[in-house]
């Protein structure tokens, strides 16, 4: 980060050395050709709309522009190669924090901007990270333009063959039974129509939207009345926010935001706060609010955890945690070991104290290459331990999303008749040899295989489940960040259920349980598909077969985002 200076300095300078800049723009092979007005060697000029962009923000972009064009790449080293440029109409990229049309218009010919990609400052911040062009689709910072922005993108690396829709299976290979897919099919064309359907699992909903930043200010709303313990208002906002996603809404529903005191307030920020850590749900977080507690500082005192530790103060604080205040030892929670294997190893359970000492790094987004990066090696050691495995990766990564709260597995096995007794009591394995290799740190929550229960009322399903924390090896550069990573074990009969019932959204999780209770007269959960007056269980054999018994048109992972 450079040293601050008056920003009219730092933007001539830019400007200036942008123009005098003579060298060339690297491109890789799968790059060449990709700007239409360029002649394959020029930068990328980039146009930063400055509304809503602080000054440090602003100052950083304009580092991030000037540091990639002022170097050239060594060796095979991959180096964008970025040009600022002072008028928009020259750009082949424009930046911007702004979310809405009228307000873009200000700055910018909305005619022009449909001839644009453009996107948020996180597009500018990945492309550095990876020496390339992202793809713009993840980063479009107006919905009404995700169109216009995908189709002017500066053209990104090609995706590899390995798609995150995919399912990936250790080295044996599977049985013919339909587990492994090449690609997910685009949804069907009759869900774009279905704009009118009350289920949002009959609707498409994309990542972004037209009204993307109205869904987000209803979210806040859901959530402030969700940490109030109103989950039926809650719901209600959750709602409005589903039908809001709807991929044919193309218009935007109002022109300005209105004044968000909700998204402001000492309370609602206290409790977001609180509610973050994990230990701490709404009720504790109210109740911690009304003790007079407002801020991380306030959460640090109360539990007695020292200022300033970090991840590599855990050992010690982990000590020290297993002691009663009087010196006595804490029982801690065992894990049985693998038959044969010996004693019962002790794995360190998870508490507020150290989720407080572990709050930036589970709070901070996982990029999609980390997530590939924990299933290949999640996958490697289960296949030590039981050959055979295949597994998707869930959640929001699935539906397209390019950051991640979390990781979500689904694993089963590729031996249909024989299958749900080998996964069985598998999660318990993999978790403590993860354990023993350092690479899961902490348990929050294990869960042994149950029959499915037809008549079961509620959601939580009954598949093996690890919840953990772990941290990948370090690469000897930098402190690898811990991260929230779920193992959720399914028989093979229950495979395609868990992968839909744990790809999300949460609305459309919902509304798929609530169209086929109303409208089939079945019970669907991530463990199994039944018809309620008889409890037949159905077993599918891929996704699109659990739509057809459920009489829906398929919708691909990434218009499930019925959620904000």
């Amino acid at each position: 980060m450079p040293a601050k200076r008056p920003l009219a300095v730092t933007r001539s300078r830019s400007y200036s050395s942008s123009s005098e800049r003579s060298r060339k723009r690297f491109r890789s092979s799968s790059l060449a050709g990709s700007l239409d007005n360029d002649d394959g060697n020029s930068p990328l000029k980039v146009y930063i709309v400055q509304a809503k962009i602080d000054q440090d923000e602003l100052l950083e972009l304009f580092s991030f522009v000037e540091n990639q064009g002022n170097e050239e790449p060594t060796g095979f080293e991959q180096r964008l190669q970025l040009e600022l440029c002072s008028d928009f109409k020259d750009a082949n990229i424009i930046i911007t924090k702004v979310r809405m049309r009228k307000r873009l218009e200000r700055h910018i010919d909305w005619g022009i901007a449909k001839q644009k990609a453009i996107v948020t400052p996180d597009w500018l911040r990945e492309s550095v990270k990876q020496g390339h062009p992202v793809e713009c689709g993840a980063y479009a910072a107006l919905g009404e333009l995700h169109e216009e922005t995908v189709e002017h993108c500066p053209e990104a690396e090609a995706p590899s063959d390995d798609a995150s829709a995919t399912m990936v299976s250790s080295s044996r290979p599977p049985s013919p039974i339909a587990y492994k897919v090449s690609s997910v099919k685009p949804t069907h064309p009759r869900v774009f129509k279905n704009w009118k359907s009350r289920y949002a699992c009959a609707r498409a909903s994309p990542l972004v939207c037209v009204n993307q930043q109205l869904a987000e200010e209803l979210d806040v709303l859901r959530r402030s009345r969700e940490l109030e313990g109103l989950r039926v208002n809650a719901l209600s906002y959750e709602r409005s926010v589903a039908i809001i996603k709807c991929k044919f809404l193309r218009h935007s529903l109002y022109s300005e935001p209105h004044e968000e005191t909700t998204r402001e307030s000492e309370r609602f920020q206290s409790l977001s706060t609180f509610a973050s850590i994990y230990g701490i749900g709404p009720v504790k977080a109210r109740k911690l609010y009304d003790l007079g507690l407002r801020t991380i500082e306030d959460l640090e005192r109360y539990y007695d955890v020292p200022a300033g530790l970090t991840a590599n103060d855990l050992p010690e604080l982990q000590e020290t945690a297993l002691l009663t205040p009087n010196g006595n030892r804490i029982p801690q929670p065992l894990m049985s070991s693998a038959k044969g294997k010996g004693k019962d190893v002790k794995l360190p359970d998870m508490s507020v104290k150290i989720a407080l000492v572990l709050r930036e790094d589970l709070t901070t987004p996982i990029p999609r290459e980390e997530v590939e990066e924990m299933h290949r090696v999640v996958m490697k050691v289960l296949e030590e331990i039981q050959p055979g495995c295949v597994s998707t990766i869930v959640g929001g990564y699935r539906r397209g999303k390019p950051q991640s709260n979390d990781a979500d597995i689904i694993i089963s096995h590729s031996d249909l008749k024989s299958g749900a007794g080998l996964v069985k009591g598998l999660c318990t394995k993999l978790t403590q040899r993860l354990y023993a290799k350092g690479l899961v740190t902490h348990l929050m929550h294990l869960s042994g295989f149950h029959a499915h229960n037809a008549l079961k009322t509620g959601h939580w399903d009954s598949l093996e489940k690890a919840l953990t924390v772990f941290v990948l090896q370090s690469n000897g550069k930098q402190r690898r960040i811990h991260r929230r990573l779920d193992l959720i074990f399914a028989a093979p009969e229950a495979y395609w259920t868990a992968v839909i019932g744990w790809s999300g959204s949460r609305m459309f999780e919902r509304d798929l349980r609530l169209w086929a209770k109303q409208e089939k007269g079945m019970k669907f959960d991530s463990s199994g598909l039944t018809r309620r007056h008889d409890s037949r269980l159905y077993i599918p054999r891929s996704e699109q077969e659990v739509f057809d018994i459920l009489s829906l048109d398929w919708v691909d992972p990434t218009m499930r985002n019925a959620n904000a």
